[in-house]
């Protein structure tokens, strides 16, 4: 009878254990070690780390991704034949694939690879940086509060923003207004309009065309023309992704991305050579500018809900 007591004590204990055990995994299921699937925090966590073009890159299917692909491609083949920047033909159609916030991103970094080379060459750095110091600061500041700006609207808000100021910047560029600067202008003309260009930068990735009327004004000409803009684009878009740093929505992948958004653009522009001398430059600048206030009224049209 005692060995049927121990016997039967000891079954008892062993189904209790096993119940235990049983209740433990089910109320505690992450201690599974066979469960490797990332909780949502994971991925939350993650998602923030991957900033903001990785998450939204992974949701578009592949025949937006090509749209993506061949606005870029689109903006290098015009900058190689009329060398209007990149954004104001990029931005409009990448609009329609992606929010506002994402496209000045991945418009960024062909942006800088771009002109640096242009910005170094020749040397004499130091001293133009000091000539246009006055645009630099105005640059700085303006991309500061710019991007706050952005961040802070609605997306669709941001979508009508970002189509006004291409509008307006098209409209720069057609009527290409010239005027020459009074020596105790300059400075103050230069902050301002370095201001403004930053802000169009950092809410519709199209700085040019207010830089672009300074430096002239300013009595800007040639090889100086072409270094000065670099210098300053390159430390506007600079100080665009600092900002967007701080603000917690961009990460090292937007930058890997953006970098990569420069394949396509080179390829557009390669494409373009053969085409350089068999379009009227004068007149094909034209239809393209006329393109952009087309996409930039739809842009905003597309916002608005009419």
């Amino acid at each position: 009878m005692a060995s049927r007591g121990v016997s039967l004590l000891a079954a008892i204990s062993e189904s209790r254990s096993r119940r235990h055990a049983f209740d433990s995994i089910r109320l505690h299921p992450h201690h599974n070690k066979h469960d490797n699937k990332p909780t949502m925090n994971e991925l939350s966590h993650f998602h923030a780390h991957a900033g903001l073009l990785l998450p939204t890159l992974q949701t578009l299917d592949v025949r937006t991704l090509l749209g993506i692909a061949a606005a870029l491609v689109l903006g290098g083949i015009v900058k190689g034949i009329v060398s209007i920047g990149v954004p104001i033909i990029a931005m409009p159609i990448l609009s329609q694939f992606m929010p506002i916030k994402q496209a000045v991103l991945l418009l960024s970094m062909p942006v800088i690879l771009g002109n640096i080379p242009q910005a170094l060459e020749g040397g004499e750095l130091l001293p133009t940086v000091r000539h246009i110091a006055a645009p630099l600061v105005g640059t700085v500041l303006g991309n500061l509060v710019g991007v706050s700006v952005l961040i802070s609207l609605e997306p669709h808000h941001a979508q009508i923003v970002a189509g006004a100021l291409l509008a307006f910047a098209a409209m720069l560029l057609l009527i290409s207004p010239r005027f020459s600067l009074a020596p105790r202008w300059v400075k103050p003309v230069g902050f301002v309009l370095g201001f403004g260009a930053a802000m169009m930068e950092s809410i519709a990735s199209i700085p040019g065309p207010l830089l672009a009327i300074y430096l002239i004004a300013s009595g800007a000409r040639g090889k100086a023309f072409t270094k000065q803009m670099a210098v300053i684009l390159v430390v506007s878009v600079i100080t665009l992704l600092i900002a967007f740093r701080g603000g917690a929505q961009a990460s090292g992948f937007d930058l890997l991305i953006s970098a990569a958004a420069s394949v396509p653009v080179i390829a557009g522009i390669v494409l373009a050579r053969p085409l350089r001398d068999k379009l009227p430059p004068h007149a094909f600048r034209i239809i393209v500018l006329l393109f952009v206030l087309v996409a930039a009224a739809q842009m905003i049209r597309k916002a608005v809900g009419w």
